[in-house]
């Protein structure tokens, strides 16, 4: 009996000899674990068989061991003898069938090698074969490859007359012909792109505006004049038609208005129209010339359109200069005549008349003298207006001159607690502003500038006159500022036209004359209301190089 550990617990035996029993292996006593008994014929060493039976042995109390009973008889010797011999049968019978086993694995192996073999000689001997054959096929592959990738260079030599020396040499004729196509091609291509280039160029530098539309009223291309004139990034705009246009920049709408009333009304040959243009500077008349461009190129048309504000400009001024002369010849002798007649009859019939009549013949004749001077006052600003120019280019100092002119202002700034007179503000700048320029000119500027705030000032309490001067690239920029009521919005567009005025007692020129010596000076002028109230005009003169005597420079007629 042993311990599930295999240590024995007792034991007994009928041979004297043995003094400890044969301990059970590994393979009983797993079965013994698993509550199974366990029956086996061993050879034991030197001893002979035995017969080994091992039963689990229960056990009263679960703290104690399973208890293993084993049974050990030694199997008679000639049993014995007789088991020995089938096993040594059995043994040479496994030995025959394993090397059964082996002799068919050889002969597989042989024979798989040997298909092998022969298979990897088949398909070596096809594929060279195959290959002879189809090496021309390959050369055409690789043709069509390189034709795919754009090179017609290759050529193939034609070994045979057959289907595939007549498949090579049409091959070969189709890339020598495709060569020449591609060349031909590319010599178009060539010229089309001069052409385009050509053309850009001459778009490009082109002083007009351009804008092309396809069918359907889409920007197909502008120019970069067309951006200046206009005012307008149209870059982005191309590929949207019109009315797309005028949703991304609302200030397109007139133009775009007369561009598609042009188009939609001519369906044939050209059009030409003005349209009033607003940019954030000025306002602008453009001349818009369109037409259609023939189906065979697309279809679709050409908008060319200058800035024509300044021509129509000269010709206002032309021909209001005229006038003024006409009317000041024509008016201006007669007012002499007038007035001296008017002064004698008073002079002769006063002391005759008494009482009533005496002072109408006073109040009349004081009216016909003031209302003469009057009209002299406005044939002098005509004759101003119609002058030819005949300045005296001097170098100035404009900030000395603005001071000169604001000498004459000084009684304004001392009255300046008064409501009714405005104060003026200096804001110069600091820096050395040099022009050339008419002194004389440039104080009626000034002047005239400084009288029109008062004016727009009269009604106004605490009324503020600002004069500014600054340095912007290279040009004097002169800014006179009021707090007024601004200029109206009807006459902000004709204000430099002669004859404009909201003045009960003004003849309109002040403006024109101003803008008329601005433009003999080569500058420009600008007037724009500012928020909440007031009125700004802003002049830009042209500076001369300061780096000359301060005799010279310093020198103010």
């Amino acid at each position: 009996m042993f311990n599930q550990d295999g240590k024995a617990i007792a034991f007994s035996s009928l041979d004297d000899v043995a003094l400890f029993p044969e301990i059970p292996n590994a393979t009983a006593m797993r079965h013994i674990r698993m509550q199974k008994s366990y029956s086996a014929v061993e050879s034991i060493p030197n001893k002979g068989l035995f017969l080994r039976v091992l039963v689990p042995v229960n056990v009263l109390s679960l703290e104690d061991d399973i208890r293993v009973l084993q049974v050990l008889q030694q199997v008679p010797p000639r049993l014995a003898e007789n088991a020995e011999i089938v096993q040594t049968g059995y043994r040479n019978y496994q030995e025959l069938v394993l090397s059964k086993q082996g002799i068919t694995r050889l002969y597989s192996v042989t024979l798989t090698l040997a298909l092998l073999l022969a298979l990897f000689s088949a398909l070596a001997s096809a594929f060279l074969i195959s290959e002879k054959l189809s090496a021309p096929l390959g050369m055409l592959a690789e043709g069509t490859r390189a034709v795919a990738q754009g090179d017609f260079s290759r050529r193939h030599q034609v070994f045979s007359n057959d289907e595939l020396g007549v498949l090579t040499e049409s091959f070969n004729l189709m890339t020598e012909q495709l060569d020449l196509a591609r060349a031909n091609a590319q010599q178009s291509q060539h010229e089309i792109e001069s052409a385009r280039a050509y053309l850009e160029s001459i778009l490009a530098n082109l002083s007009s505006g351009v804008m092309v539309f396809d069918d359907k009223l889409k920007i197909r291309t502008v120019n970069r004049s067309a951006e200046q004139i206009l005012q307008i990034p149209l870059i982005y705009l191309e590929g949207l038609a019109i009315d797309e246009c005028v949703e991304k920049e609302p200030k397109f709408h007139l133009l775009a208005s007369e561009i598609q009333n042009g188009f939609g009304l001519t369906h044939s040959g050209e059009w030409q129209r003005q349209v009033l243009h607003f940019s954030e500077n000025k306002d602008q008349v453009l001349l818009l010339r369109g037409t259609r461009l023939p189906e065979s190129s697309g279809g679709g048309g050409i908008v060319v359109f200058d800035d024509i504000t300044g021509l129509l400009q000269v010709q206002r001024t032309v021909a209001w200069g005229e006038i003024a002369r006409r009317l000041a010849h024509e008016i201006k002798n007669p007012l002499t005549p007038i007035q001296l007649s008017a002064e004698r009859i008073q002079h002769r019939l006063m002391d005759k008349l008494s009482g009533q009549d005496a002072k109408i013949l006073q109040r009349s004749t004081e009216t016909i003298v003031s209302q003469v001077e009057a009209l002299k006052k406005m044939v002098n600003e005509f004759s101003e207006y119609a002058r030819i120019p005949e300045l005296e280019m001097v170098q100035i100092n404009f900030n000395r001159l603005i001071h000169e002119v604001l000498a004459l202002y000084e009684t304004s700034n001392a009255k300046a607690e008064n409501s009714q007179c405005p104060e003026i503000k200096l804001a110069l700048s600091s820096d050395l502003l040099l022009i050339r320029g008419d002194p004389a000119r440039l104080r009626q500027v000034i002047h005239n500038l400084l009288q029109n705030a008062q004016d727009a000032l009269a009604d106004t309490k605490n009324g503020t006159i600002v004069v500014s001067t600054d340095m912007i690239s290279g040009s004097v920029k002169l800014c006179i500022i009021d707090n007024g009521k601004g200029f109206a919005e009807e006459i902000k567009t004709l204000a430099f036209e002669p004859y404009v005025t909201t003045k009960p007692r003004g003849t309109g020129l002040g403006l024109p004359i101003v803008k008329k010596i601005v433009d003999e000076h080569n500058g420009t002028i600008q007037i724009e209301n500012i928020q909440p109230h007031g009125a700004k005009v802003t002049i830009t003169l042209p500076t001369i190089n300061s780096g000359q005597p301060a005799s010279t420079i310093n020198r103010i007629a």
